[in-house]
């Protein structure tokens, strides 16, 4: 009896990777989140660059290409890292400002400013609510001086 003929759909998948390449996939994918993680710990590209034993030419192109394959665009990419940014720097001045010091509560301050952009959340305007009509009184009827200043009768 002849063995049946399998389809494209019913082929054997195909063999895994060799080790090596996927050592080296493995390899290039932490290195990338090293360099997210950095970036976005607001790490300069040079600093970067040294840590990692690369060029800043190199690691820049790393990054473009991180920002170039997301689901975003660039422009979004960067708004995230920033925001990213702005979040670690708020837990730090918000720990700061718990324990006391003062000034850090102005960072606070203008650290929810800057996530409030990013978010997209513009300056409210706040309408004052409409003053309420006021209703005068009617005038007192005006008394003559000699009808105040009149002895009181009994």
């Amino acid at each position: 009896m002849p063995k049946p003929r399998k389809t494209p759909a019913q082929a054997e998948p195909a063999p895994p990777p060799p080790p090596r390449r996927t050592a080296m996939r493995r390899a290039t994918a932490e290195r990338k989140l090293r360099i997210l993680e950095r970036l976005t710990a607001g790490v300069s590209v040079p600093h970067i660059a040294r840590t990692e034993d690369l060029t800043i030419r190199r690691v820049r192109q790393i990054i473009a290409e991180m920002l170039a394959k997301r689901e975003v665009d660039p422009p979004a990419g960067f708004v995230q890292l920033q925001i990213a940014r702005l979040g670690d720097a708020m837990q730090v001045a918000h720990t700061l400002m718990m324990e006391g010091d003062l000034k850090a509560m102005d960072r606070v301050i203008k650290l929810a400013g800057e996530l409030d952009r990013y978010h997209g959340y513009g300056r409210v305007e706040i309408a004052a609510a409409p003053a309420p009509a006021l209703q005068l009184a009617k005038p007192a009827p005006e008394k003559d001086e000699a009808e105040i200043f009149r002895p009181a009768t009994r």
